[in-house]
């Protein structure tokens, strides 16, 4: 600590700078001193029991009272400021206390400088040990004189020269040892830090690279994880960017509206079983609404033709290629984006203008009229822009949300499982409905996802079907989560909104998906009721009108 292994013949003590750090400096000083401290109160103590007239002896009083009084100035001191000269004060001064207090008492005490020989030993030169225990020699000498010279004395004495000749060497060949041990380490940590700084900046220039493709990569690895993948796999499988799990919130199908793939004949489940296969069209419904056809392949990653490293998913869009009405729905998009934008902020100026005390009632009556001509106009749009097979097909369809829900809740069960969260299903009774199925199942997905996320391992989540009120079928979502605050529940739906306790304990997420959810929700005329106990847990219902009826009934399926 206070001495360079390959100069401590020749050089100062202090020949290691970098062992002169103030905290592990003073905290070494203070640990030798208060343990040879303790040691010497503990003596006291026992010869106040046994001996008391021990303290008569004017020798044991005074060593007494040096060791304390060098161990409150070893703790005052800074040590930082003092030099390795400095330092070696410290145990000599104590050499000398415990020479008083073995003059005052029994001979026997000391042995109590073996700890001051093990400390010099250990941070000092072989000159300066030499030059302790010749110090140590001269006051054993002197006291021998002073008791006078017999045959036991002179045995004792040799016997303790001996005894810290030897602890002086093994503690110096051990610090030796130690100090090696201890540089040879931190070049390994050096060398081994080098590396990984390499291998970090390669993984993000790798990253980099990726994330530059239009073409969603993703790496499945043996464990049932997508251990890497780019910006463009996550924006077409919705998932956050942290996400290594599957199911995605972008539910597969077999075609356009048609059923959806088993979880485990998915493109993911089956790249993660390590199968092969090349071009594979699959069709995905998106969290935006959207149907995209991906052709699938997946690459071998390891040597021949085994996956020992996992398979390479990579699928890429090419709904253009295969929909001939992309084109048409991507310019009816942005038409529909452009007219809705201007008319957007007329309703909302006109609102700001009825809120207004100093309107005239004629003049707010006029305004309602253009505010009632402007909604309905907005529903033109959106009658106009949507083809009518497109509307007949993608939303108004006979179906059970209990078989959504059951088919949400098969595809995370081995989420929950692998998270050790229990699953308790309710979905027997039968829940009919005629709105968007697809949507809604988008709907559930997320807030099953979210039940799962939030719960800590040894946690439940329940999924229950029931009707809450005469013409209202729902599925209810309740965890023992984490729960959410007063203050933030009714924020929840905000966009980019999370709590503060999602972020703190770093539960990935974009504060995207319960808006969204409400969106399509509000959109079929129902509901999303939230509860919440701020450590608890949550329950989320999902609630949506059965009476609706539809305009033309098309062939009943259930998209699960």
């Amino acid at each position: 600590m206070w001495r360079d292994g390959a100069a401590r013949a020749t050089a100062p003590p202090a020949a290691d700078p970098a062992h002169f750090a103030g905290d592990r400096r003073s905290r070494s000083i203070w640990q030798w001193q208060l343990i040879l401290c303790f040691t010497v109160v503990m003596i006291a103590l026992g010869v106040a029991l046994l001996t008391p007239a021990m303290f008569t002896v004017w020798a044991f009083g005074l060593g007494l009272v040096f060791v304390i009084a060098i161990t409150i100035a070893t703790l005052a001191v800074p040590w930082h400021l003092i030099s390795a000269a400095g330092v070696l004060i410290v145990p000599l001064l104590d050499i000398l206390a415990v020479g008083v207090l073995g003059y005052g008492s029994s001979p026997a005490i000391v042995f109590l400088w073996v700890l001051l020989v093990a400390w010099i030993a250990s941070y000092y030169s072989p000159v300066i040990l030499i030059s302790t225990l010749c110090l140590i020699g001269s006051i054993t000498l002197a006291g021998l004189f002073v008791r006078g010279l017999t045959v036991d004395t002179i045995i004792n004495a040799v016997i303790l020269m001996v005894t810290l000749g030897f602890v002086g060497v093994i503690m110096m060949v051990g610090s030796a040892r130690n100090r090696s041990t201890r540089r040879l380490l931190s070049a390994q940590s050096a060398r081994l830090a080098h590396a990984l700084h390499r291998v970090t900046e390669q993984k993000a220039r790798t990253r980099r690279l990726m994330d530059s493709l239009d073409v969603g990569v993703a790496r499945a690895g043996k464990g049932g994880l997508i251990e890497i993948s780019n910006t463009a796999f996550h924006t077409l499988y919705a998932l956050d960017e942290s996400a290594q799990f599957h199911p995605t919130l972008a539910v597969e199908y077999h075609e356009r509206r048609g059923t959806p793939v088993p979880l485990a004949q998915t493109t993911i489940s089956r790249a993660m079983r390590g199968e092969l296969f090349e071009d594979e069209v699959v069709w995905l419904f998106g969290i935006d609404g959207e149907w995209r056809a991906l052709s699938a392949s997946t690459r071998v990653m390891g040597d021949g033709q085994v996956a020992n490293d996992g398979v390479l998913l990579i699928v890429h869009d090419v709904t253009e290629s295969i929909d001939p009405h992309a084109d048409a729905s991507a310019r009816r998009r942005t038409m529909s984006h452009e007219l809705r934008n201007p008319l957007t902020a007329i309703l909302g100026h006109i609102d700001l203008l009825m809120e207004r005390d100093d309107i005239t009632e004629p003049a707010h009556r006029q305004l309602g009229v253009v505010e009632r001509a402007g909604t309905r106009m907005q529903r033109l749009i959106d009658d106009a822009l949507v083809t009518p097979g497109e509307r007949a097909d993608d939303t108004d369809v006979h179906f059970d949300l209990a078989d959504i829900a059951r088919a949400s809740v098969e595809g995370f069960a081995p989420v929950a499982d692998a998270g050790g969260i229990a699953l308790d299903v309710d979905l027997e009774q039968c829940l009919p409905l005629y709105a968007d199925a697809f949507r809604l199942r988008q709907v559930v997905d997320n807030v099953i996802s979210n039940a799962i996320k939030y719960v800590q391992r040894g946690g439940k989540v329940s999924v229950r079907g029931h009707s809450p009120a005469p013409g209202e079928v729902a599925v209810t979502v309740s965890d023992t989560g984490i729960g959410i605050s007063v203050d933030d529940l009714p924020r929840i739906f905000e966009p980019d909104f999370r709590t503060d306790g999602a972020r703190e304990q770093g539960i990935p997420g974009t504060g995207l998906g319960l808006g969204i959810s409400r969106d399509i929700v509000l959109a079929q005329g129902g509901r999303i009721d939230v509860k919440s106990d701020l450590g608890h847990g949550t329950e989320v219902s999902i609630v949506i009108p059965s009476s609706r009826e539809p305009h033309e009934s098309p062939p009943e399926r259930s998209p699960a």
